[in-house]
């Protein structure tokens, strides 16, 4: 399955990661790889997290990678990467 990542998706992720990085090099590359592996196997594997409703109005499905959460969505061979968002901020679901 071909995996795509929004620009949303993607500039949050680096966001995140470079924001944790000045910080804790260790920690930002141990919730990179968490991330990734998370969404690789969400793409090699028939697993489905629970769905969401955006307040966008875009249904997506969920997966905790603590603190983050990715959401995704699937289409015809491929999973589309929408957002990668910090579970503690302000929520982004209805």
């Amino acid at each position: 399955m071909k995996i795509v990542w929004s620009r949303l998706a993607a500039d949050e992720f680096d966001a995140t990661i470079g924001y944790l990085a000045e910080r804790n090099p260790q920690a930002a590359h141990k919730l990179a790889e968490g991330v990734l592996a998370a969404i690789d196997r969400l793409g090699a594997e028939p697993l489905d997290g629970r769905a969401h409703t955006l307040r966008t109005g875009e249904v997506v499905r969920g997966w905790p990678v603590p603190p983050l959460r990715v959401y995704y969505q699937r289409g015809e061979g491929i999973l589309l990467v929408v957002r990668v968002y910090d579970q503690r901020r302000r929520p982004i679901e209805r």
